[in-house]
């Protein structure tokens, strides 16, 4: 078993064995890009360097419950969250409006004159097949 030092807030921690780097890894007080070297000597590199098999996940003990995230849960007593005020400024508001505006403006000045020349292009095609049924020069 391994023990490694890990770089926390700009100072050394440790020794850590590996498995409590796992734990620490799970409980997500580290992350890959944490510096870490051996114990027994070695350069400073990420914990993804020397435990690669910790990010696919299939090496770590399960998430540890903390003392804190357990006194945060709210408990459940029927209320609900109501937002009561919201402030949002209408510069804002009216900003984000006009920029919508401008791009449906945008895609209408793009998009018509194509549509409107498909339009008359199928009216056209429809109106000849109609214009040479009823045309009295049949053969």
């Amino acid at each position: 078993m391994n023990s490694y030092l890990l770089k926390l807030n700009e100072r050394e921690d440790g020794p850590h064995p590996d498995t409590q780097i796992a734990q620490m890894f799970a409980d997500q007080r580290v992350n890959r890009y944490t510096p870490c070297k051996p114990e027994a000597g070695g350069e400073w590199r990420t914990i993804d360097d020397y435990m690669p098999m910790l990010k696919y996940g299939t090496q770590l003990p399960p998430a540890s419950l903390t003392k804190s995230a357990v006194a945060i849960t709210p408990g459940l007593d029927g209320r609900g969250i109501v937002i009561t005020d919201v402030d949002v400024p209408f510069g804002s508001v009216l900003k984000m409006a006009f920029k919508i505006f401008c791009a449906w403006l945008i895609v209408v000045v793009c998009f018509a004159p194509i549509a409107i020349i498909l339009w008359f292009l199928i009216l056209a095609g429809i109106l000849s097949f109609f214009g040479s049924a009823f045309s009295g020069s049949h053969p």
